[in-house]
């Protein structure tokens, strides 16, 4: 049994379900994919139809899979951004990685034919202090952001560095050290509807 977190959540949207004329993209991740996801379906509203999955679980995880198999329900997907690497920090970087492996392959089947991008996870500050790195948390992204990106390598999947963009600015920051205001929310969105696009043309 994983060690769970003090309250565990996920949540699904699938936006503007009657058409179904557009290709379709389907966004995974944790609160950070909850931020920004309506936004990028506003902005994808001529290119693709989005859904959005968010939960606390970790890779590794066996309640995600039930998640993620719910997810799916109902739809296939012309394209899958996903992420996951900001919870489960009691998992060590080794069952991480393993993790991440079983959930690339989940996803696999549950729509092979689906292109995937993968975008790597934002930073963590000081709560009230945006603009310094948490100096025990944040190693710990940087290093899943690594593995993942090798993992990623090896099966030609596509890096999104939203890390990058999060951290560019102390301003985006909602101030809790996870999280991010409207003007940051709007920012992620950006990039993110961009690279969709982007890989959709």
């Amino acid at each position: 049994m994983k060690q769970r977190e003090s309250t565990e959540w996920c949540r699904y949207y699938w936006f503007n379900t009657e058409n179904s004329a557009l290709p379709r993209v389907l966004l995974i991740g944790d609160s950070i994919v909850a931020g920004y996801a309506e936004l990028v379906a506003k902005r994808l509203a001529d290119v693709a139809t989005v859904a959005f999955f968010s939960t606390s679980a970790c890779v590794g995880d066996p309640a995600i899979y039930r998640q993620l198999n719910l997810a799916f329900a109902g739809y296939e997907f012309d394209l899958i951004h996903f992420n996951n690497g900001l919870h489960g920090f009691t998992t060590t970087e080794a069952d991480y990685a393993r993790g991440l492996e079983d959930f690339v392959n989940a996803i696999e089947e549950l729509d092979p034919s689906a292109g995937r991008i993968w975008r790597n996870s934002t930073p963590i500050t000081v709560k009230g202090e945006p603009a310094k790195l948490d100096a025990v948390k944040n190693p710990r992204v940087i290093e899943r952001n690594r593995l993942a990106a090798a993992i990623m390598a090896k099966r030609d999947i596509p890096v999104d560095d939203l890390y990058a963009v999060a951290v560019s600015d102390p301003a985006f920051s909602a101030g809790d050290g996870y999280h991010y205001n409207q003007q940051g929310n709007e920012v992620l969105a950006d990039h993110v509807a961009e690279v969709i696009t982007e890989a959709m043309s």
